[in-house]
């Protein structure tokens, strides 16, 4: 990409590239972000820079009509020396190489970050060492108010604590990016066709990503700072999930307790269940797909949403019915959730310890900072969408 010296670019990253990246996916615009040819980077003295030039840029360019929304704005500049506070922009100083498939031009003065760098670059943002004064008051403040409701002994979190959280709140939000990135699901913003009446979430979508192009992309980037973190995202990350729901059925379960989560063994998502011909009489189907499988010993857990099944009406309901009837009859363990059994962690924590009774496995024990971290946890991975789930 040649670069005219007098243009500036806006390299547009972190959450608003993630929420670009869903307008774009809304509007056809697949293709552009599976480019293999995609390498748009313009000198970095050409980068939008300062909290004037985004008000110019802004002044001049409809931001809202490329799916950029947020405000302040995620903005890369190449050094410290670029970085300033306001309330139109956050800057983000990148000092390594860009890969190829970093950048997608939406117009001629805006990149966004491709699903492979915004997922890389929320990785890298995982790492704090203090709060500032704001943050930290609210993070204590929210500390203490969950310490109350769960009853939990002590003073409440410690400085160092409340950054501690921080970073794992990052880090899972990166897990939860990369998760959506892979599903077969998609969020739609309301505007995406200019009527505001579309869905939040579309189903039975293909992924915008995949785990082995996630991977590549990674190795393409080499040693730059924090690529190991970034591997540790895609490590924790499921492919393949059918709903938002499912991803955060998966990771609460699966996380470790110092996460947050309870710590059971990874489940297969959609896990494929193949018939045996001796077996058929007792199936609706001949293959049946789970939710959240676990083949050894044969745990199902299959998630009700009313978009996917209510909505759908009595013929849904009765296949799913079925379905669930069939693994049974097979030898599986099948649990069934809804919307309205997992919003709380006293939900959650009551499916938790019914999957580990079917697993055969003992549930690890939480301490008191890690129960607070749990209701974090659920609170941070649960869907923001106006829609019944």
């Amino acid at each position: 990409m040649s670069s005219d010296s007098s243009t500036t670019y806006a390299l547009v990253s972190h959450e608003s590239a993630v929420e670009a990246i869903w307008a774009l996916a809304a509007r056809g615009w697949k293709g552009m972000l599976d480019d293999e040819n995609v390498w748009l980077v313009p000198a970095p003295a050409n980068c939008v820079k300062t909290q004037g030039e985004v008000k110019r840029l802004a002044a001049e360019v409809d931001l809202a009509s490329l799916g950029i929304n947020r405000t302040p704005i995620d903005l890369l500049v190449p050094d410290k020396s670029c970085y300033s506070r306001g309330k139109r922009a956050r800057f983000h100083v990148w000092g390594d190489f860009f890969a190829p498939h970093s950048f997608v031009r939406v117009h001629e003065r805006v990149l966004v970050s491709t699903p492979y760098f915004a997922v890389l670059q929320l990785a890298m943002w995982c790492r704090v060492d203090r709060l500032s004064q704001e943050e930290a008051r609210r993070s204590a403040e929210e500390d203490a108010r969950l310490r109350a409701e769960l009853g939990a002994e002590g003073k409440g979190s410690t400085a160092e604590e409340l950054v501690r959280w921080e970073n794992i709140a990052r880090l899972v939000r990166a897990v939860q990016v990369l998760s959506d990135f892979m599903g077969t699901y998609r969020y739609v913003p309301a505007e995406a066709d200019g009527t505001g009446e579309q869905p939040d979430i579309a189903y039975g979508t293909l992924p915008i990503i995949t785990p082995e192009r996630m991977m590549g992309y990674l190795s393409e980037m080499g040693g730059v700072r924090g690529i190991e973190r970034a591997r540790r995202v895609a490590d924790l990350a499921y492919a393949e999930a059918a709903s938002p729901m499912e991803t955060l059925l998966a990771l609460m379960l699966s996380l470790p307790c110092r996460m947050g989560g309870f710590g059971l063994p990874r489940p297969q998502m959609n896990y494929e269940v193949q018939v045996d011909s001796q077996f058929r009489e007792l199936s609706s189907q001949e293959t049946m797909f789970t939710d959240l499988g676990w083949p050894d010993p044969k745990v199902a857990v299959e998630f009700y949403g009313w978009d996917e099944h209510f909505g759908a009406g009595p013929a849904k309901v009765a296949s799913d019915a079925t379905r669930a009837n069939s693994l049974t009859a097979l030898g599986w363990t099948v649990l069934h959730v809804t919307y309205e059994q997992v919003k709380t962690v006293a939900g959650i924590t009551l499916l938790a310890r019914q999957v580990a009774a079917a697993l055969g496995v003992s549930l690890p024990e939480p301490s008191d900072l890690e129960l607070v971290w749990r209701s974090r946890l659920l609170a941070l991975l649960l869907p923001k969408t106006s829609r019944q789930l």
